[in-house]
């Protein structure tokens, strides 16, 4: 009996372990987002260059070179992150929407830990 339970310990902990590891990554994607859409010259702290350029509006060429990202309309929707610790994968869709303006398009994003946050390597649209 006392097996059990420290197995059954073992599966709770791991189970705590890694659903906190997925919180982690659904918030750091979020911030990823933001950033690709306020053109923040940070990005490269969170993000590749090709990541960037296929997430960024302007750079990717759907919108004109004054867009000006409004927070208030980005809404992103529930990241559902599959990983092995250190490696990701992210489900999420993200919504922008302004009166002349919106779209609604799911992503897939490969994630890393690096510098002590996630870091975008690669980025799926699915139009």
């Amino acid at each position: 009996m006392n097996k059990k339970k420290w197995f059954l310990t073992l599966i709770f902990l791991f189970a705590l372990i890694y659903i906190s590891f997925g919180v982690w990554i659904a918030k750091d994607t979020k911030i990823i987002l933001e950033k690709s859409l306020e053109s923040d010259s940070n990005y490269v702290e969170y993000m590749s260059q090709s990541v960037f350029d296929k997430t960024n509006l302007i750079a990717r060429g759907d919108t004109s070179d004054n867009f000006s990202y409004e927070p208030e309309n980005h809404k992103i929707g529930a990241a559902f992150p599959l990983h092995f610790f250190f490696i990701a994968k992210v489900f999420v869709t993200h919504e922008y929407n302004q009166p002349n303006f919106g779209f609604r398009e799911p992503l897939t994003i490969n994630l890393k830990i690096k510098n002590g946050h996630w870091y975008a390597t690669s980025v799926n649209i699915k139009p």
